[in-house]
């Protein structure tokens, strides 16, 4: 669903997050097909000998946990907290005696020892590993709510709309020029003073909003038009020839202020446009439905990683972030996040959960706990 250094905005303009709509890249350990299965076996050893899961690009080989890195050390309240919101969910993922097991041990307010011992003997840990690409590791971003300020009236000031679903809507919709030109069949949940901001809200899915009184509300993902993103930092590198290494927050704020007679041409490159529903203020909800919990919780593709289950992403290859060696659940998803191994971390909320997400760009190592009684092979 849901950028202040310069670190934000090359992952968030070039790479996405997770209502957002742009492709991913990243530095990978990349093997040919002959050497791959060698060079597995000397990470894991006795590769033959382990069960394997495969279902399409994607192949999971069983570990221990003992040797995943940094997995004793873990502090797993976060993620239990995200495990049982994501419990109240019906999915295939959620075997009921787990679930209620988690509750139970929820209620008698578990020790992190009592909490990782519950992860240790209800589900097995398996390295992913991309048979497509030949990777075994993926990259890892970060996304946060930002914080706007507006207004429940239209002004002079708060002049540019935060769009409910509109009630003649289809996909594909009008283009972000058409909606913003023109007039459509949507509530206006509220106007906010900075179309910049507005525009960057798009691709975040979700903020919060405060108004003058200091009062604030909440405004999660509902849909969008239609169209692919596009995004507008490449645009003023290639058209105005910008360094990309220049493209912040600010950079592009000031240079849409200094050329505000582009700021029509660059915006309208991108012809995508989201749709908003009004949420409690402090409240991010993923695509499964859950209220995420700030740094327990990623956005993934979905073509390849269930809904609800555990992902644990390991540091690698000395590019380490404070962030991980951490287990996550998997409850959100976005145009962006492509990948067989693939994640958005979920960093929270207002301008410090930013900076946080902004140093998150890592190469990182997968694994997904599978839950005992779950068939992976069968999710559909």
């Amino acid at each position: 669903m849901i950028r202040v250094l310069v670190s934000i905005f090359i992952a968030y303009l070039f790479i996405g997050c997770s209502h957002r709509f742009e492709t991913s890249g990243g530095r990978y350990w990349f093997w040919d097909d002959e050497t791959f299965d060698e060079r597995l076996d000397t990470i894991f050893p006795n590769m033959a000998a382990r069960d394997k899961i495969i279902v399409d690009d994607l192949e999971l080989v069983e570990v221990d946990f003992a040797e995943i890195e940094g997995w004793s050390r873990d502090n797993q309240s976060g993620s239990f907290e995200a495990f049982l919101r994501g419990c109240e969910k019906s999915r295939s993922i959620n075997i009921p005696a787990i679930c209620e097991e988690a509750k139970n041990l929820n209620r008698s307010r578990p020790s992190k020892k009592e909490v990782k011992k519950f992860f240790e003997q209800n589900f097995s840990p398996y390295v992913m590993i991309d048979r497509d690409g030949y990777k075994t590791a993926g990259l890892v971003t970060g996304y946060y709510v930002p914080l706007l300020k507006g207004s429940r009236k239209k002004t002079s000031k708060y002049k540019y709309p935060i769009y409910a679903k509109p009630r003649d809507f289809k996909s594909p919709y009008l283009t972000h020029r058409e909606i913003d030109k023109g007039k459509i069949p949507a509530d206006v949940i509220c106007w906010v003073d900075d179309r910049v901001d507005r525009f960057f809200l798009h691709i975040q899915g979700s903020g919060m909003v405060e108004f003058e009184d200091g009062s604030r509300i909440g405004i999660g993902y509902a849909d969008k038009n239609g169209y692919s993103y596009t995004s507008i930092g490449r645009y003023i590198h290639k058209k105005y020839d910008v360094p990309l290494h220049k493209l912040s927050a600010g950079f592009i704020k000031n240079w849409l202020k200094k050329h505000s007679d582009r700021a029509d041409e660059v915006l309208y490159s991108n012809e995508s446009f989201v749709f908003f529903r009004e949420q409690g203020h402090g409240e991010a909800y993923g695509s499964m439905g859950t209220n995420l919990v700030p740094k327990s919780t990623i956005a993934v593709d979905t073509k390849h990683i269930p809904q609800g289950v555990p992902i644990y992403i390991q540091n690698i290859n000395g590019q380490k972030h404070e962030a991980l060696n951490h287990l996550f659940m998997a409850q959100d998803r976005g145009g962006a996040i492509k990948g067989v191994i693939r994640a958005d971390l979920f960093f929270g909320f207002g301008a410090e959960a930013g900076k946080s997400a902004g140093t998150m760009k890592r190469d990182a190592q997968f694994y997904m706990l599978i839950p005992h009684g779950y068939n992976f092979e069968k999710e559909d």
